[in-house]
């Protein structure tokens, strides 16, 4: 395959990945005008968990389903569930409609992201993988970055429903680019789908996300996690006994893949942990607007590809272990940047705490996928690189949700001391304050007495150092992975097709 076919092929694969992680948070800023425009307010929180619980759900199913039909016609497949959701979503006339509209768009996601990276693990040899595969890290740093600001921006200058109509020529653009570019040709071998196995996989994970993501009432969140688990248990012993599982058992007893799902679920709650509590940080505690709060974890997006094409080259020559262990040094290092952050905090200090988890993200995440995509033949590269993007995804929705818990345990009564000592007997000023989302706007935080202001403001920065401190035990716990991983060269990790017989 020539130079240009590849980067072609390539490019066709960033553009559709950008797009499904983009969804994930451009539609932040857009929701308060929808919900003037629908109504529907309750609702809210189903808009997101709708989106990022049917892609994480299904991404091991479409990754067994390319390597039983191909990575062009299920990548394609995904475009247009994605696309279809898209067109659907911005023509909605209530919030439940919107809500199923995501959930075909989540669909369609589950389908683009895994495959994408498969596909550019097929078409590249060892000494070009690892470079390329950290520009996917990028467009994820990217996405989180350019999400909430441009989806501000499109409901400002066109409409809420360009949000979504705006997919559709890029999407169509890189269907089309990786229909002419991309062949394949492969053994197609007789197999059995695994239905059991992926129902009981996806009821299983939509119960624990669910459960996990708390946007359900109290007394159902115990039994969506019992029931979940119990229903994941099964799920287990179901696959352990099928002809042809969505989720091969087997490799999981490999120590190389092993590592590598315990290193994701890590890094994914790093990575998730700093995209969302450092800007909530610099947002509500040292007074910046969503363009400032962006900017400061803009260094993740640069640290990342910076820290994947020099990890690229470093496991050529001295194996994936070493890459892995300055990955886990460098998170380690930016978490530990994070914990004495205050309101007296430098906005460059933060950045340069970020930029070193960046750094430590783009070593670790592209060698766990590169390790793990030369460590298995064609027909289970799919199943196996969707079940690293799976695991991180999870490890990210896992951390976030107990860093969230952490914070509201730790913001409840400390922060209604501040509002009492802040309004000093104002009642009017108490109402204003009661609610902390009101330190995130800046139209309300104007109207914030100085002085009451930092009083609240110190509230939310003591109530988030907690989820500072599990930033960095999951850098501490990439770092422990790291050392299990298996020694030897990036060569000598490499499947052969002696070693599949």
């Amino acid at each position: 395959m020539s130079k240009r076919r590849k980067a072609l092929i390539t490019l066709a694969t960033l553009v559709g990945t950008f797009l499904a992680a983009l969804d994930a948070t451009v539609v932040g800023t857009a929701m308060p005008t929808v919900i003037g425009d629908l109504g529907g307010l309750p609702l809210y929180p189903w808009v997101f968990a709708s989106y990022l619980v049917s892609a994480t759900v299904t991404g091991p199913v479409f990754g067994k389903l390319s390597d039983t039909y191909g990575r062009k016609p299920i990548y394609l497949t995904g475009i247009f569930l994605f696309l279809l959701g898209s067109v659907l979503a911005g023509t909605s006339e209530s919030m439940a409609a919107l809500i199923f509209y995501r959930t075909l768009q989540g669909l369609g996601a589950g389908a683009v992201q895994p495959v994408a990276v498969t596909i550019v693990g097929d078409i590249f040899e060892l000494e070009t993988r690892a470079r390329v595969q950290g520009l996917f890290g990028a467009v994820w740093g990217i996405s989180a970055v350019v999400g909430p600001a441009l989806g501000g921006l499109i409901t400002d200058l066109a409409s809420w429903r360009w949000v979504f109509y705006v997919n559709l020529p890029f999407g169509l653009a890189a269907a089309v680019l990786l229909a002419l570019t991309l062949t394949e040709s492969f053994e197609r071998r007789p197999r059995r789908p695994d239905y059991l196995g992926t129902s009981l996989l996806t009821g299983g994970l939509v119960a624990v996300l669910f459960a996990l993501l708390g946007d359900v009432p109290p007394g159902w969140t115990l039994a969506l996690a019992l029931g979940g688990a119990a229903t994941l248990a099964l799920f287990v012993l179901v696959e352990r006994r099928a002809a042809d599982p969505v989720v091969p058992p087997d490799l999981f007893a490999e120590r190389l893949f092993a590592v590598a799902i315990l290193g994701n679920l890590a890094v994914g709650g790093v990575l998730f942990g700093v995209s969302v509590y450092v800007p909530l940080f610099v947002q509500g505690a040292l007074a910046g607007t969503a363009v400032t709060a962006g900017a400061v974890v803009a260094p993740v997006s640069i640290g990342w590809p910076v820290g994947s094409v020099v990890g690229g080259r470093l496991l050529l020559r001295s194996g994936y272990r070493l890459t892995l262990l300055l990955g886990g040094v460098f998170m380690a290092a930016g978490g530990g940047l994070l914990l004495p952050v205050g309101r007296e905090t430098p906005l460059l200090y933060i950045v340069v705490a970020v930029f070193v988890v960046g750094l430590g993200l783009g070593f670790t995440s592209t060698s766990y996928l590169v390790a793990v995509q030369n460590a298995v033949p064609w027909r289970r590269r799919g199943a196996a690189t969707s079940s690293v993007v799976f695991f991180r995804t999870i490890g990210g929705s896992i951390g976030v949700a107990v860093m969230g818990a952490l914070l509201s345990a730790s913001l409840g009564a400390r922060y209604a001391d501040a509002v009492g000592r802040a309004a000093g007997g104002d009642e009017g000023l108490a109402r204003l304050l009661a609610n902390p989302n009101a330190l995130l706007q800046p139209a309300l935080r104007d109207r914030i007495p100085a002085d009451s202001y930092a009083e609240l403001a110190g509230a939310l920065a003591g109530a988030l150092s907690p989820a500072f401190y599990v930033i960095f035990a999951l850098g501490l716990a990439s770092l422990a992975a790291a050392t299990l991983f298996p020694a030897g060269s990036a060569k000598s990790l490499v499947h052969t097709e002696k070693a599949d017989e």
